[in-house]
């Protein structure tokens, strides 16, 4: 079986990103870790990271999905080629109501592409970009 899990680079702000998927998934079980608590054995790795930063940070949604992500640093900040932002995180939720909830918290402070409604491919269909700029779709099926 492959499971397939987002990874998300951000812009010095992945804990507060964290917090806030936390919070609207109602998710229990986050871990963040900062390059900070690398085993000085292995700091050579990460010579140009600095100490608060994210170097790592899972939040498990449900027992399938696992949201993944890190502060940026200098071997992450490379050019872009193509089309940036060309992903959406998609999300099929089980009832109208949690689809309406969800679509409504991630669009805190962020910008609606798209708003949740019926439309004639999916029952309830939405789009948004948060506050972080990750760009998600919630439907309801």
């Amino acid at each position: 079986m492959i499971t397939l899990n987002p990874y998300l680079v951000f812009k010095d702000c992945c804990e507060e990103a964290f917090n806030f998927y936390k919070n609207v998934f109602h998710a229990d079980d986050l871990y963040v870790g900062y390059y900070k608590d690398v085993p000085q054995t292995s700091k050579q790795l990460f010579t140009i990271s600095p100490n608060e930063k994210v170097m790592h940070a899972t939040l498990q949604i449900n027992s399938k999905t696992t949201l993944m992500g890190c502060d940026s640093y200098e071997a992450h900040e490379q050019p872009v080629t193509g089309v940036a932002n060309n992903f959406y995180l998609y999300i099929s939720m089980d009832s109208k109501e949690e689809a309406i909830r969800i679509f409504n918290e991630l669009s805190v402070e962020g910008h609606i592409v798209l708003p949740i409604s019926q439309t004639f491919w999916s029952d309830y269909y939405g789009m948004l970009i948060d506050k972080f700029g990750i760009q998600w779709k919630v439907t309801f099926n």
